[in-house]
């Protein structure tokens, strides 16, 4: 299980993964590709923006984890995270939307090959806490994708929706409780 970073070791993972699959061809340099949003994307030629988080209900764990006889703590937070992949171009206006479709054609492609992140690719808590990546495509309706665009002063743009998870924070809640050892019982009959 994770601790509060793994969202963000979660982002990195994406980036990190996108990074080392579009550098060089069709993305020339790393700062190109970046965690932003649509509307302050800074010099990101594709951004990654993280637009919803959600508690995962069909992993969610009730039982608490035994961390030794008589100590307990609550169990991991599962959750999902949502991504918005967005590519901007800076190439001359001719150039422009086929650039920005090559570039996205092949994020997706990569995304596409590594719907489970291996462990070399992952990044701090999931790493050391050996968790596994999941990533899926979102078919998103255009009122949906709309939605998320009005978020933000920036026009639509070419975009791709997917979600990431589950993965887990822990709790840092630790219980005490102890065992019953020896129980005093007496019987009495009824009159």
């Amino acid at each position: 299980m994770g601790s509060y970073t793994v969202i963000a070791d979660t982002s990195k993972t994406l980036v990190e993964l996108l990074r080392s699959n579009l550098i060089p061809e069709p993305v020339k340099k790393p700062e190109d590709i970046g965690l932003c949003t649509p509307d302050e994307r800074g010099g990101s030629i594709l951004g990654l923006y993280l637009y919803d988080i959600e508690e995962n209900q069909e992993v969610k764990n009730l039982e608490k984890v035994m961390l030794d006889k008589e100590h307990f703590k609550n169990p991991p937070t599962s959750i999902n995270l949502y991504y918005m992949l967005f590519v901007r171009s800076e190439s001359e206006v001719a150039a422009r939307a086929i650039d920005e479709q090559r570039i996205m054609g092949r994020a997706i492609q990569v995304l596409n090959d590594n719907t489970r992140v291996s462990f070399e690719d992952l990044w701090g808590t999931l790493k050391t806490e050996n968790e596994v990546l999941d990533i899926q495509n979102l078919v998103l309706p255009f009122e949906e994708k709309a939605k998320i665009f009005n978020l933000f002063t920036q026009k639509a743009m070419l975009a791709s929706f997917y979600k990431v998870g589950p993965v887990f924070i822990d709790s840092q809640k630790v219980r005490r409780i102890r065992r019953v050892v020896s129980a005093d019982i007496s019987i009495q009959q009824k009159r």
